[in-house]
């Protein structure tokens, strides 16, 4: 693959279980220890069904998308710019599939701009993201390492 094959409209996804171990990791590493997300009592007191996934792991589908959709053995994906909106929340066990879309393209710069959605196994959504992402060739680095 290479940039040129991006159009707009070139489309993936990828699909991941939000897990009790997802949020735990992710509190681990990034601190982030609100109580929503880990007491089902205290979540429903605000009107959950029950504790909510931190929304940064349900996120991460979306890079996993990205590198599934725009990486390759010839290409690295980089994101450079994102704007998040967490519309619904997201449920331990829920099933979130992530879609990602080339809405524009900006050949001299070698960059995308993508339209991201995150959906739960009821096809509620849950997320939208609108970024910019920028393909790296790996040919081009694998070029300047022989100079």
């Amino acid at each position: 693959m290479a940039f040129s094959d991006f159009i707009v409209g070139y489309k993936g996804s990828y699909t991941k279980k939000v897990t009790e171990r997802d949020n735990d990791l992710f509190a681990d590493l990034s601190g982030d220890y609100n109580p929503i997300h880990f007491q089902d009592e205290l979540a429903r007191s605000y009107g959950f069904a029950g504790r909510i996934s931190n929304g940064f792991v349900s996120e991460s589908r979306i890079a996993a998308a990205l590198v599934k959709t725009f990486g390759s053995d010839n290409t690295l994906v980089l994101a450079i710019e994102k704007n998040t909106k967490f519309i619904k929340p997201v449920y331990m066990n829920d099933d979130i599939t992530a879609t990602v879309e080339v809405v524009k393209r900006i050949e001299a710069l070698q960059i995308l701009n993508i339209k991201a959605r995150c959906f739960n196994q009821r096809r509620e959504h849950v997320i939208e993201t609108s970024m910019v992402i920028k393909i790296l060739s790996k040919n081009d680095n694998l070029e300047a390492d022989k100079e």
